[in-house]
């Protein structure tokens, strides 16, 4: 199946960590070397941009285990938070390249 969005991640200090984002018509695909996270989007109860992702997150990938929260942390600015259903990883940030155009392009493919 061919992604509907597609997004890469080439930084200095991530050349040798591949890093991407996709979204496909019935999952979000987020993978950060060598950790791959797929979130089915009938799982998704909530999608929003947040402003930052606080700074003690560092950079990389980063868990939050008191909040079951796990972030793909490439910069620190505006990102996307998804909620989930269920899962152990109840909330996924990603900081994507675009977040407004990552979320639009999610929301058209979740139910009413």
């Amino acid at each position: 199946m061919k992604p509907l969005y597609v997004e890469e991640h080439r930084k200095p200090w991530l050349l040798f960590l591949p890093c991407y984002f996709k979204i496909y018509e019935d999952k979000v695909e987020a993978y950060f070397w060598p950790y791959r996270h797929i979130i089915p989007i009938s799982k998704i109860t909530e999608i929003k941009v947040v402003e930052r992702i606080p700074w003690c997150v560092g950079w990389g990938l980063r868990i939050d285990p008191f909040e079951r929260k796990l972030y793909f942390a490439i910069h620190h600015g505006k990102s996307v938070e998804i909620r989930k259903k269920d899962g152990f990883w109840r909330s996924v940030v990603l900081s994507t390249k675009d977040p407004e155009k990552f979320v639009s392009t999610i929301r058209k493919l979740l139910p009413l």
